[in-house]
């Protein structure tokens, strides 16, 4: 590695790292009494349990996406301490995602093995993130694919969790809209769209969120339904880009056509 290449802070790296272990390892230690509420709202029933997992949860996923701030302020293309919000939501994912699998597994060689994995992940996640600040980093594209991949493999994840766990539509469609939109936003800001990525980013989580609403009431598989939606929101941003870019053809409509045939086909 080019030692005149900006490098991420290794102490602010370790520290956080450390940090979000320590969360997820007092998931299993401290014990908060359960808060249980339900109210009427549009004359659904609405039932909210608060627990120490999704406290910690919570707090890990927050201080993911604060701590990559942190990291980010340090580089040198950031001036003045300006805020880059797109920076918070893959660590954000990735912390909540790790978390909701550790929690899962019983304590043992494998928890071991899952929180090295995590710190593998979570550094990665970080460095990646410092490295896409400056395009003209040579490490950028590399870095960015890596990303890229990363933010499908959480989108897809978080949306078979939205579908297995069984939540009604009321819930199931305002969570899938908020996941796709802002996984959506984060690759159209790396993609260096800057004032259209929201637009963007709005209509691909609205039609996304209006075929969820259709698969919510299908009988299919909850991991279908999560690649189909995945599929969906790839195919959005695809287009997204090759409009701004001034390349949406009739070829490339057609190239994005065969891609989701095959696509569906493949899932199905």
């Amino acid at each position: 590695m080019d030692l005149d290449l900006p490098q991420p802070d290794r102490d602010r790296v370790s520290t956080l790292t450390a940090l979000l272990l320590l969360t997820y390892t007092l998931i299993r230690i401290v014990t908060l009494p359960s808060f249980e509420t339900e109210f009427s709202f549009l004359g659904l029933l609405i039932r909210l349990e608060l627990n120490a997992s999704f406290v910690m949860l919570t707090i890990a996923a927050f201080l993911a996406a604060a701590g990559s701030d942190w990291l980010i302020r340090s580089h040198p293309a950031v001036k003045n301490g300006s805020t880059r919000p797109e920076h918070w939501v893959i660590p954000g994912l990735a912390a909540l995602g790790t978390g909701v699998i550790l929690t899962r597994i019983p304590e043992g060689p494998a928890l071991w093995i899952g929180l090295i994995l995590t710190a593998t992940l979570l550094v990665a996640v970080l460095v990646s993130e410092f490295i896409v600040l400056d395009a003209e980093d040579p490490r950028h594209d590399t870095a960015a694919v890596g990303l890229t991949a990363l933010a499908y493999l959480l989108l897809i994840g978080a949306l078979f969790a939205i579908r297995a766990t069984g939540l009604r539509a009321a819930f199931a469609i305002p969570l899938t809209f908020c996941a796709c939109g802002a996984v959506a936003w984060r690759l159209l800001r790396l993609a260096r769209i800057k004032a259209s990525a929201v637009r963007y980013s709005l209509l691909i989580s609205a039609i996304t969120a209006q075929i969820s609403w259709g698969l919510h009431y299908w009988p299919l598989p909850p991991l279908r339904g999560a690649l189909i939606l995945g599929l969906v929101v790839y195919l959005g941003n695809g287009l997204a880009l090759a409009h701004e870019e001034g390349m949406l053809g009739r070829i490339r409509i057609i190239e994005f056509i065969i891609v989701g045939v095959i696509g569906l086909t493949a899932v199905l």
